[in-house]
């Protein structure tokens, strides 16, 4: 009798929560009023470019790191020009991204002001698993983010004493 293949299944984005939002608003007016509501600090930094081979499709990227132990947050346009990175179930222009463990009452604060700021179509939250090849952006989106950690911290080289 053959014995039973193991196989071993884990969710590699277990630490992550996903806004869906839809507005009318360019990027740098939706930083604007998420920076200023939600007392964070969205930086842009290079577009991110699904396929690498391809640099004519970049989509916006902004990103703010609360320090160690603390959350990550990720703003990424799904939508440049017409063209969609991947369709989401309900039209969806941003994904708003948070790492690290938030409570519910944080989470649920962080999403009715989303909702409040003006010309905000909807706002909700996304789950990963019901989302076929999200894992492939989202991963895309974590090595983007690695790449702009090394850079900075390439730019700030420790003291020599």
């Amino acid at each position: 009798m053959p014995g039973r293949k193991k196989t071993l299944q884990s969710q590699p984005f277990d630490d992550i929560l996903l806004l869906g939002i839809s507005t009318t608003l360019p990027d740098y007016k939706l930083v604007w009023h998420l920076n200023r509501q939600l007392d964070i600090n969205l930086i842009k930094y290079n577009n991110i470019y699904p396929n690498p081979d391809d640099t004519s499709e970049g989509y916006s990227f902004y990103l703010f790191d609360q320090g160690e132990n603390l959350n990550v947050f990720n703003l990424v346009a799904l939508n440049n020009e017409g063209k969609r990175w991947m369709k989401l179930p309900v039209n969806t222009d941003f994904l708003f991204i948070i790492r690290n463990a938030l409570d519910q009452d944080r989470l649920e604060f962080i999403t009715q002001t989303i909702r409040s700021i003006l010309h905000i179509t909807y706002a909700f939250t996304v789950d990963p698993k019901k989302i076929k090849g999200i894992d492939i952006m989202l991963e895309t989106i974590e090595f983007h983010e690695m790449e702009i950690m090394k850079e900075r911290h390439q730019r700030f080289p420790k003291n020599k004493r």
